[in-house]
Parts: structure tokens; sequence; C-alpha cells
């Protein structure tokens, strides 16, 4: 069990880079951060890399930020994506879904 999980975290870990440049679908960005809720060393790792690529960013315009509300702001951003794209999938499930009954109902009535 614990060599699996190692797997998992590797397998975040090399994710993480892809999320920082904002490049991660909203499937894989959803498989890392529900991992990371319960990984505290993948957390961990999230919260490094994104110090040093924003904190190098930062330092050159800013001279007071917070990276750390940055990163919580970041991943508060991408719940949100994924709670929008969620929502946008089941409504054209749900489209689809009435379109095919239209038809359905349309073709009963003309064959009856």
């Amino acid at each position: 069990m614990k060599d699996e999980r190692k797997v998992d975290c590797k397998k975040i870990e090399r994710m993480i880079p892809r999320y920082l440049d904002n490049k991660l679908s909203v499937y894989e960005m959803q498989v890392m951060l529900d991992h990371m809720r319960e990984c505290k060393n993948c957390k961990e790792e999230l919260t490094i890399q994104y110090m040093v690529s924003e904190g190098l960013n930062k330092a050159e315009v800013e001279n007071d930020y917070n990276l750390l509300q940055s990163l919580e702001n970041k991943i508060n951003d991408s719940y949100k994506q994924i709670k929008s794209h969620d929502f946008l999938y089941f409504g054209f499930v749900f489209c689809i879904i009435a379109i095919v009954c239209l038809v359905i109902g349309s073709v009963v009535t003309i064959i009856l």
C-alpha cells in the first residue's frame, strides 16, 4: 500500500510544474488537488515549487507580497474552475437527454 502511494506522489509531483503553468486539464487538476488534501508531502512540494517560481517573478515586481496566500488563492480558483466545468458538463448532458426525449416523443407521435 505504501509503495502505491509513492507512485501516486511521484505522478503528482510531475504534475506540479504543469499546474503552476496552468497546463493541466480540469480532470488532472482535480486528481492533483484531491491527492494534496490527503498528502502533506505533495502539498509541501507544491508550496516549495510555487514559492520558487512565483517568488522570483514577484520579487522583481513587488516589494510586499504573501506567497502562501497567493498559492491558496490559486488553489481556490482551481476548485472554482473544476466546479464550473462540472456544472457545464452536467448542463450539456441534460440538454442532450432532453433533445433525445423530444425526438423520441416526436417520432412516437408521428407513428401513432
